[in-house]
């Protein structure tokens, strides 16, 4: 039975700790696929960045000091590279799509997302003015 416990661990997924130990531990419906991740001053955190294609489901806490959004956008863009017209990026530039978001919300308050993504490049960011060029995006990748 240990081995089979050692074994098991060894091919579970690698998520990202980064996120911290203060991050929500969202669920999803059967089939589905749990990202876990955190907003704050000029960050985007997630707990995986690579995804099977299907329903995604974003659980998302406001750990700043101020309101922030949670974008999910298909584009071909580096991470970050996404061009930045005024205060942020055209969410009507036809490079990218908006495929869902978390409007603004309030810090220390946790928001639920549930998208079906195709495969593909993403980038998860906060779009409010000034935001995605101080650094809020990470790239997010969905497989087949």
């Amino acid at each position: 039975m240990t081995a089979l416990s050692i074994l098991t661990l060894g091919c579970a997924e690698d998520l990202d700790d980064s996120v911290g130990q203060n991050a929500p531990h969202g669920t999803a419906a059967p089939g589905a696929t749990a990202v876990n991740g955190v907003v704050k001053d000029w960050r985007v955190l997630v707990d995986r960045h690579t995804v099977h294609a299907g329903q995604v489901t974003f659980t998302v806490a406001n750990q700043g000091t101020i309101g922030h959004e949670f974008l999910v956008v298909r584009t071909d863009s580096a991470d970050g590279a996404i061009p930045i017209e005024g205060d942020g990026f055209s969410e009507n530039n036809p490079s990218l799509l908006v495929i869902k978001e978390i409007g603004e919300f309030p810090i220390k308050t946790i928001q639920e997302l549930t998208v079906t993504l195709e495969p593909g490049s993403y980038q998860l960011v906060c779009n409010l003015p000034g935001h995605y060029g101080k650094g809020m995006h990470t790239s997010f990748t969905v497989v087949k």
